[in-house]
């Protein structure tokens, strides 16, 4: 399965592979690509928000503009008031371009990798919906076939990490959860090493 995303000039497309998700970009400044695992994708989305930088330097811009609108008044130079006025217009301009932008897009989460970002309801909410039931579907589907029993070929730790991941995907629940760290410590039993109380 595979969604499309267009924005600005801007193309992304999503394809649901049988371990990972492709991410393909393309831009007037060139193309890309990543693969992200099933193992490294979360249920939550996050919503793009300004950087606390953004609102300083929109601010002090906007303060520096006023200024120099004080000044010129002072002075009564009237001629260069057409040239703040148009960089005014432009500072509000792209604040609220920058905004709406930040706005219009959500980030899924993940672990180790960056975030997938896509663009809400687009091309409509329905089919942004419907892609992404179907990547968790498919997700859930790989990693409870992959990883919900214990593999003496693997490694402890991440074994231990992963049955939490399921737990928290609600893959598994709390009593699966049990029996499987139980199994694992089981497994591995003469071969974790404790810490000393020392």
């Amino acid at each position: 399965m595979r969604l499309e995303q267009k924005n600005s000039g801007e193309k992304r497309t999503f394809i649901i592979q049988e371990n990972g998700l492709k991410i393909l970009e393309s831009s007037s400044f060139g193309n890309s690509g990543r693969n992200i695992p099933f193992e490294k994708i979360t249920n939550e989305f996050v919503s793009l928000k300004f950087n606390p930088i953004h609102y300083l330097i929109i601010i002090v811009l906007g303060v520096l503009i006023i200024f120099s609108f004080l000044v010129l008044k002072m002075y009564n130079i009237d001629n260069l008031g057409k040239i703040y006025g148009a960089i005014l217009i432009f500072l509000i301009g792209g604040a609220f371009g920058v905004f709406n932008f930040k706005i219009a897009s959500t980030v899924l989460r993940c672990i180790d990798y960056e975030g997938i970002e896509f663009y809400k309801n687009e091309p409509s909410k329905k089919e942004m919906d419907t892609f992404i039931a179907e990547l968790f579907k498919r997700r859930n589907i790989y990693l409870a076939k992959r990883f919900e029993k214990v593999n003496p070929n693997l490694n402890y730790g991440f074994q231990y990490a992963m049955f939490y991941h399921l737990h928290s995907l609600e893959i598994i629940n709390t009593e699966k959860l049990d029996n499987l760290i139980a199994n694992l410590d089981k497994v591995y039993e003469g071969n974790i090493i404790t810490f000393s109380k020392n």
